[in-house]
């Protein structure tokens, strides 16, 4: 009896110890301990595989912290991995585990690294955008710095790069398009307001070369559009108020001259330039024999090189106005 009691014994210890081996929980829990070792060590490419069968392991055993531990690690193995083949210049091998980085961050509601992913993938667009912008290649620029861009929107030196080849390529549209988003963003930060400015002078060079050339091809009512563009995206800019005041009298359109001055006029930050303004209000109404309304209009032409002018022009309008009265007695 004493030696069936203890072979009964033997046998409950066994199938206890099985039975413990075999526990869904304890054995995720094991596995997710062996990843996080592997994590603390910086090995994440073992690391990996281990802690994402650990998330399936655990949920199949309903061991939802243990799932849920893991699943902390995952985007930040992806995103070190990805950041060390970035370093070491492999950025198509980067940008795989980059982009995997960044769907599992979301999917597992890790707003840190998704934001770093998406940060570090524009980064690496930028980088193989600049590549090809430099070559000249602007079309294929255009393809990697719009993949970053939809990524990382507030990527501003990428934006500008992605504004520019647009620019570069003719297509204007997409350009003012960027060049606009860039604009806005230092609506919503001050941090924006560098690149806000860039965006700015970029965008002003490009479309008054473009609204020359139009109005050079005789074709001054796309000049006239191009400039409208322009000022709608910066409405308060001055220089550009004047650029479209010039053209419109070198075109001698002067009704143009007119109804654009009011604005024009209001936001010139010196009076030298106010001046200017005036002047060339001056020379459209005279032009349109509109007597009192030039004198009236070169009255305002107070400082400047145009004040000497103004003043000559405003004795003999006042003389011709004194003739033409006379005359008619």
């Amino acid at each position: 009896m004493k030696i069936k009691s203890l072979v009964i014994a033997l046998a409950a210890v066994l199938v206890s110890a099985t039975a413990l081996a075999q526990d869904p929980v304890n054995e995720a829990k094991k596995m997710y301990n062996e990843g996080v070792t592997l994590f603390k060590a910086k090995n994440y490419a073992e690391a990996l595989p281990i802690l994402e069968k650990t998330v399936e392991a655990a949920m199949e055993a309903d061991a939802m912290e243990v799932a849920e531990a893991a699943q902390k690690l995952i985007p930040t193995s992806y995103f070190q991995l990805g950041l060390a083949k970035m370093k070491a210049g492999n950025v198509d091998a980067a940008l795989v585990d980059l982009n995997k980085a960044n769907d599992v961050a979301l999917l597992y509601n890790n707003a840190s690294v998704a934001r770093n992913a998406k940060s570090a993938i524009s980064q690496v667009y930028r980088v193989k955008g600049a590549n090809a912008f430099n070559n000249k290649d602007y079309a294929t620029a255009v393809v990697d710095f719009a993949k970053g861009y939809e990524v990382n929107p507030q990527d501003t030196k990428l934006a500008l790069n992605l504004a520019m080849s647009y620019c570069e390529l003719k297509d204007f549209e997409n350009g003012v398009k960027v060049y606009t988003d860039i604009i806005a963003l230092e609506k919503r930060h001050s941090r924006f307001a560098e690149p806000a400015a860039e965006a700015k002078k970029a965008l002003s060079n490009y479309l008054l070369v473009k609204a020359q050339e139009e109005n050079a091809a005789a074709n001054k009512e796309a000049a006239y559009a191009t400039l409208e563009t322009l000022i709608n995206a910066d409405p308060m800019n001055a220089e550009n108020q004047m650029h479209r005041l010039q053209m419109a009298a070198a075109n001698q359109d002067w009704d143009n001259v007119i109804a654009w001055s009011d604005l024009a006029a209001a936001i010139q930050p010196t009076p030298e330039a106010q001046s200017d303004v005036y002047y060339l209000v001056g020379v459209a109404q005279d032009s349109k024999n509109n007597n009192t309304a030039a004198i009236d209009a070169y009255k305002q032409v107070v400082a400047g090189d145009k004040v000497e002018a103004a003043t000559k022009r405003i004795k003999e309008l006042q003389e011709f106005i004194k003739a033409e009265k006379e005359a008619a007695k």
